[in-house]
């Protein structure tokens, strides 16, 4: 069987990329064997048979809910069932929101402190809460997209090092 793995690499977060992965998607889901499956989300862990490289599909709304594969640190079944990869579609769209948000919004600090108690940051001006409250409170007020589910790997995540 042949392996053309080193062909894929990892996907850049846009558009372009990820609907190109779309349909090379197709020809390199036919090699690759299934691991495990979420028949709910519609998504899957593979592996290739010849190198062992793991791949997990993805679906986004904002590409048709059309299927695609990309590259994945390896992991058992029951951690991916517990915890799937976060999809490179999601991590883009969830980018180009808060981007926009950025661009718009002037993240002022003032002179008095975050509301949060636990909290030590300087409050915005014209407001109670600090840049990082400020933006939770928006999420769980469906004001703003919240971060995708999923787990992180590189590299769209390196963990730092230690010093």
């Amino acid at each position: 069987m042949h392996c053309d793995c080193q062909n894929y690499p990892p996907l850049p977060l846009d558009r372009k990329s990820i609907s190109k992965r779309i349909k090379e998607s197709t020809a390199l889901k036919q090699r690759v064997e299934i691991v495990a499956e979420d028949k709910q989300l519609g998504i899957a862990l593979f592996r290739c048979p010849v190198c062992g490289e793991m791949w997990q599909s993805g679906r986004e709304w904002n590409f048709a809910n059309a299927e695609y594969l990309f590259r994945v640190p390896a992991i058992n079944n029951e951690e991916w069932q517990q915890e799937h990869y976060r999809q490179p579609a999601a991590m883009m769209i969830y980018s180009a929101s808060m981007e926009t948000l950025y661009t718009r919004a002037k993240f002022t600090p003032s002179a008095e402190k975050c509301r949060i108690e636990e909290c030590g940051e300087q409050a915005l001006s014209l407001g109670v809460l600090c840049e990082k409250h400020h933006i939770e409170s928006l999420q769980k007020n469906g004001l703003l997209a919240k971060p995708p589910p999923g787990r992180l790997f590189p590299p769209y995540y390196e963990k730092k090092k230690n010093v």
